[in-house]
C-alpha cells in the first residue's frame, strides 16, 4: 500500500511541475526570457524528474514504453501534459523549433496509441501539430 501512495505522490508531483513549467513559458515573450525559461524548464525537469528537454528530444518512438514506465511519475497525462510544455516551447515557428513540435507530436500519438481515453483535444492538437509541421 505504501509503495502505490509513493506512486501517486510522484505522478502528482510530476503533474504539478509540469503545469508550472508551461505556465513560465506563457509569458516570456522576448527571444532572451524564452531562453532563460527553457534553461529553469531544464533545471527543474532534472532536479524532480531526471530528464532535461534535450534528453526527451533525444528519445527515439521505440523507448517511450521503456522510458515512461522506468520513471515514476508519469502517466499518461503527465506524458500530455510534457507534450503541451514541448509544443508551447516549439510554437514560436522558428525553424530551431520545429523539433520539439515534431516531438510533441510524437508523445500525442503515442499517448493515443497505448491510452485507453479518447481525447477530442488531444486530437485538435495533433491535427494542429500536423498542419504546422
Amino acid at each position: 500500500m505504501q509503495q502505490k501512495d509513493f506512486i501517486l505522490r510522484e505522478i502528482e508531483k510530476i503533474g504539478t511541475l509540469l503545469r508550472y513549467l508551461i505556465g513560465k513559458l506563457i509569458p516570456s515573450s522576448s527571444v532572451k526570457n524564452s531562453e532563460e525559461t527553457i534553461e529553469l524548464i531544464n533545471r527543474e525537469l532534472v532536479e524532480n524528474s531526471g530528464f532535461n528537454v534535450d534528453k526527451i528530444l533525444n528519445l527515439s518512438i521505440n523507448d517511450f514504453d521503456k522510458t515512461f514506465t522506468k520513471s515514476k511519475g508519469y502517466s499518461f497525462e503527465n506524458i500530455e501534459l510534457l507534450a503541451d510544455l514541448l509544443y508551447t516551447i516549439g510554437n514560436d515557428q522558428s525553424q530551431s523549433k520545429s523539433n520539439y513540435l515534431k516531438k510533441a507530436l510524437q508523445l500525442y500519438e503515442y499517448i493515443n496509441e497505448k491510452s485507453k481515453t479518447f481525447s477530442f483535444e488531444r486530437t485538435n492538437k495533433i491535427n494542429n501539430l500536423k498542419s504546422l509541421i
